[in-house]
């Protein structure tokens, strides 16, 4: 099996000495090692002849029986799970061989053997207390002795012959250093291997430390890194047999399935999977999903996107399926699909709108408190661009009292940059409804603010000039910011460009909402440049409420359970997080279901 070892350091407390007492087995724990590399090779796993059997919990040689104040010492915290096996930088961690250790899980390690050149180190005696949980609620107890903000610093290490190591060592470095966080984690080489040097904020090292285990877990595990995929949602209120057919005529250059009635008999047709054994599949993809993809403090955009799923590639030669037949289908590997999320035409757009504005009995409500109703809501804009590799957004806001010709100038805020298709998501899930008009997925994306890593795309979209004519007419498809920019050689980088008018609404009284977004789309900057006549379509996005609000904190920044993220059916405040992950599904399939007659 494979071993991680986190050796904690306690910060130095006002009067320049460690924060301890010398009665506690946790104390023991957080008496700190050094800085330099002596320290790490007194640490078993760094030593020579270290990678042996699997190594318990120990204090250094630096100190015999209760670390007393003042005392060099480490302190190392272990936790092993399953043995599993994984391939990383073309080598192959091999379970069966003696004395590897994998970390995450609970299973109690056992002594190291007795060397003849080294004494053996005393294990510590915490009763009751497994590793993996060790390592969080030991550095948990150092809140009561440091402020938050103090720095605190840890190793990590792994335990398996340096070369192997050093692969999974250097993944889990580049995985954590995509957070946007204050914490600081180097990636240090010593004579016996590599090791991460994680310094953090005592608030934020427990959960950094448990997401630094996580990541090599995921990395070391033998199971199959997989794509969630295609969950298809089993038809309901059939009263008769049917087919799903492709439809290879559908707009925006796919196939899209649909289901199609026939005169055969309903009787006996029996689903590959009920819908609650798909309901239970989904919600814990989803609930994992979004706990993998919330353990980094990423800069996320998270949204469930309503579309149509068509057909990139898929075996050819019928068009007809039976249901089964093509459920089967969908999960050959030579199929595959994407979810198109623009959606409609301009008068299908005005249908859709007017039904969530003006709707009798609309479940559809303003989102703040400025409006009296859903008919109130003013709507708000964006310009959006792609290039080869991104996805640009950035607002265009009214200037307050600033007038051009009898218009309304217009700021450009901030620029965003995301990648600009699924391969760049850390979470894309789709669910396939054949049955119904309308499919979802639930996406998460890096967002890059201020769209640093593009300069030149940034400096010019801020310079074009952008002006809203007629703005006393807002609910008028044709009124929208009219952009205008100068020729330059970026603009020919950029493709598929609109303007954006964009209505939120509430979702009944959740904190849920719900975007309809009016797109005026051109191919390029050269085409808006020429005048030329936009194409309409508009999409259907849900999202939280409190969604887009940044946090610096490590580790899961959505909460245990989800509580930051989704609401619990009754309020409740302890709701699991699996719980929580249903509700929302039983939302968006509540959202969807209410444009079902518009299509």
């Amino acid at each position: 099996m494979m071993e991680t070892l986190i050796d904690i350091d306690s910060p130095p407390s006002d009067n320049g000495h460690r924060a301890h007492t010398a009665t506690s087995a946790a104390d023991l724990l957080l008496d700190g090692s050094d800085n330099g590399e002596d320290a790490l090779r007194s640490c078993p796993v760094m030593a020579t002849g270290a990678y042996g059997s699997p190594i318990t919990p120990v204090v250094s040689d630096a100190a015999e029986g209760p670390l007393k104040a003042g005392n060099a010492g480490s302190s190392y915290a272990t936790s092993t799970p399953t043995p599993t096996s994984r391939k990383v930088n073309n080598m192959r961690m091999n379970p069966n061989s003696p004395g590897t250790q994998l970390a995450g899980a609970e299973t109690a390690a056992q002594p190291a053997p007795v060397t003849a050149h080294r004494p053996a180190p005393a294990p510590l005696e915490l009763p009751g207390l497994q590793p993996a949980t060790l390592i969080r609620n030991v550095v948990r107890i150092t809140h009561g002795s440091v402020r938050a903000s103090k720095q605190v610093k840890a190793n990590f290490i792994i335990s398996h012959a340096p070369d192997a190591a050093a692969g999974v060592v250097e993944a889990v470095h580049k995985e954590l250093s995509r957070g946007n966080s204050a914490s600081q984690i180097e990636l240090r080489q010593t004579g016996q291997g590599s090791y991460l040097r994680i310094a953090a904020p005592a608030r934020n090292i427990a959960e950094l430390i448990g997401v630094t285990q996580d990541v090599a877990e995921d990395l070391i595990s033998d199971e199959p890194i997989q794509q969630p995929g295609i969950f298809q949602e089993p038809p309901t209120g059939v009263e008769s047999a049917f087919q799903v057919v492709l439809d290879i005529n559908a707009p925006k250059g796919g196939v899209r399935p649909m289901l199609q009635q026939t005169k055969d008999s309903v009787d006996g047709l029996k689903f590959p999977e009920d819908f609650q054994e798909y309901s239970t599949r989904l919600e814990t993809s989803v609930y994992w999903g979004l706990k993998k993809a919330g353990r980094l403090p990423l800069s996320l955009t998270l949204r469930v996107r309503l579309g149509h799923f068509m057909f990139q590639r898929y075996p050819r030669g019928k068009e007809a399926y039976g249901y089964n037949d093509f459920h089967a289908m969908v999960k050959n590997p030579r199929a595959s699909g994407r979810l198109e999320t623009r959606i409609g035409d301009e008068a299908l757009a005005r249908r859709v709108l007017d039904f969530t504005r003006n709707g009798v009995g609309s479940p559809f409500l303003p989102t703040g408190n400025q409006t009296e109703s859903a008919a109130d809501v003013l709507p708000t804009y964006a310009f959006e661009a792609r290039s080869q590799r991104a996805k640009f957004s950035i607002p265009v806001k009214k200037r307050t009292g600033a007038n051009a010709r009898g218009g309304d100038a217009c700021h450009l805020y901030r620029v965003t940059a995301q990648g600009a298709d699924a391969n760049f998501a850390e979470l894309d899930i789709v669910n396939l409804s054949v049955g119904k008009h309308l499919d979802w997925k639930l996406e998460a994306v890096n967002e890059e603010r201020g769209a640093k890593t593009f300069p030149d795309v940034v400096q010019y979209l801020r310079s074009a000039k952008a002006e809203l004519r007629n703005s006393n007419r807002p609910h008028d498809l044709d009124v929208y910011p009219r952009m205008q920019f100068e020729p330059h050689i970026t603009s020919d980088k950029l493709k598929d460009v609109a303007v954006k008018t964009m209505y939120n609404f509430r979702w009944k009284a959740s904190s849920y909402v719900v975007q309809i977004a009016i797109n005026h789309q051109w191919d390029n900057i050269a085409a808006i440049r020429a005048s030329k006549t936009p194409t309409v379509d508009f999409d259907i996005s849900i999202f939280g409420e409190y969604w887009d609000s940044e946090d610096d904190a490590a580790g899961n920044i959505w909460g245990d359970e989800l509580q930051l993220l989704l609401e619990s059916k009754d309020g409740s405040t302890t709701a699991k997080g699996i719980d929580r992950v249903g509700n929302f599904i039983h939302t968006v399939r509540d959202v969807r279901d209410a444009f079902e007659h518009l299509f």
